[in-house]
């Protein structure tokens, strides 16, 4: 999401320069709870498509990614990276990897999304992204790979049920304007 997210916090920080931001990286369940203990004013998490107490701002492929030209994909079984075992893909990856009886082993998990993108640019293993954060020098594995299909996914906006601030609420417009105007990967 951080890639999406980019050019809106650089807008809304030019716009609104006496407002001081925090930022808090952390996985879909860890955002929803720190929303709800009013740690957080606001959380933009990945959620499969679908119902959602937040509001759906963008629907994107879930997609395979490896090392250009690697063979990582055709190992056995799969070496999987994964940024952490509370990552939002996980349970879809995981899902997709049993149902079509893929075996799989895990080969780094851990919460660093640097690490894991090193993982996969050195040919270790496979990871899954979003379509539109899959960074250029990598592959979007094509379902001829032999892996399975994989789920959409959503990025929703997830307020507070009550005591919305007026930044919050101007960054949250930022963030849907912000988003609606982005470029859709292909």
């Amino acid at each position: 999401v951080g890639t999406l997210l980019a050019p809106v916090l650089k807008t809304y920080a030019e716009t609104y320069p006496q407002v001081e931001i925090s930022l808090v990286c952390a996985s879909s369940p860890e955002l929803t709870a720190a929303l709800a203990a009013g740690t957080i004013d606001l959380a933009v998490i990945e959620e499969c498509a679908g119902p959602s107490a937040g509001e759906c701002l963008v629907v994107d492929r879930l997609v395979w990614v490896g090392a250009k030209g690697g063979v990582a994909r055709a190992k056995r079984p799969l070496p999987v990276s994964i940024v952490a075992d509370t990552c939002a893909f996980r349970p879809a990856v995981l899902a997709a990897l049993g149902e079509h009886g893929l075996e799989w082993r895990t080969v780094f998990e851990n919460g660093n999304i640097d690490a894991t993108t090193a993982t996969v640019r050195s040919d270790l293993a496979v990871t899954t992204w979003l379509a539109s954060t899959v960074p250029a020098d990598l592959d979007i594995l094509p379902s001829e790979s032999g892996l399975p299909p994989l789920p959409n996914f959503a990025i929703n906006l997830h307020l507070p049920r009550h005591g919305v601030g007026p930044a919050a609420q101007e960054f949250a417009r930022h963030i849907r304007e912000g988003l609606a105007r982005r470029p859709v990967a292909a």
